[in-house]
């Protein structure tokens, strides 16, 4: 059996990194190249980056996972921040991708 394994993130957040054991070989990206392109994707067509993300070792999956993290922080303070600068009767509205 090939085991693999999977970061998944729902609602842009990274919540589980675990190993899975498939009686099939899953197809799974082998540079880093492969799984930007399969992440950037998902976010274009869907606006986030959720999705079930496979890799050959723990490492790579935790090395990915934190940065998926990161990624979502930097919207979350890209998005603090314009919200710190409304005036008192400012309206703030977020574009789809930021």
């Amino acid at each position: 059996m090939a085991e693999t394994y999977v970061v998944v993130i729902e609602h842009n957040l990274v919540t589980a990194v675990q190993k899975v054991t498939q009686g099939m070989v899953l197809p799974v990206p082998e540079t880093k190249l492969e799984i930007g392109t399969e992440l950037a994707n998902n976010y274009r067509m869907r606006g986030c980056i959720d999705g079930r993300y496979h890799f050959h070792s723990a490492q790579r999956a935790r090395v990915f996972a934190t940065l998926c993290l990161e990624f979502t922080k930097a919207v979350i303070d890209k998005r603090l921040d314009a919200l710190k600068l409304l005036n008192a009767d400012g309206e703030y509205r977020a574009d789809d991708r930021s």
